[in-house]
């Protein structure tokens, strides 16, 4: 598969778009830890299958549309991640920089200036 050049604004407003889709505050409701490292949190699931459902549904122009399936699951697990650790998390206080990088990291994209 070719390797798709994300300009880092769109990568930008990708995430805005999704970031946008999360309540202001994320809580994770019950946790359920599996021996295999795993976590089961209820309320962020049932908020994730919403996102998820609107990621899959939604019809941007572009690359937009090519990318927002694994933006917003990036973005979730990026969520989900911290929310093993945490009680609240603001997903308006996920850094980009980081989020972008690990966006790049992805065999199938590669994230340029623009």
């Amino acid at each position: 598969m070719d390797v798709l050049d994300v300009p880092r604004s769109t990568l930008w407003e990708a995430f805005n778009l999704v970031i946008a889709q999360w309540p202001a505050e994320v809580r994770p409701g019950a946790k359920s830890f599996h021996i295999n490292g795993g976590c089961n949190m209820r309320e962020y699931n049932e908020i994730h299958s919403r996102i998820e459902d609107w990621a899959e549904k939604s019809d941007f122009d572009g690359i937009l549309d090519d990318i927002i399936g694994s933006v917003q699951h990036y973005v979730s697990s990026t969520i989900h991640d911290a929310l093993r650790n945490l009680t609240v998390l603001r997903p308006s206080d996920l850094d980009f920089e980081a989020f972008a990088s690990r966006f790049d990291s992805h065999p199938n994209y590669r994230v340029i200036s623009g």
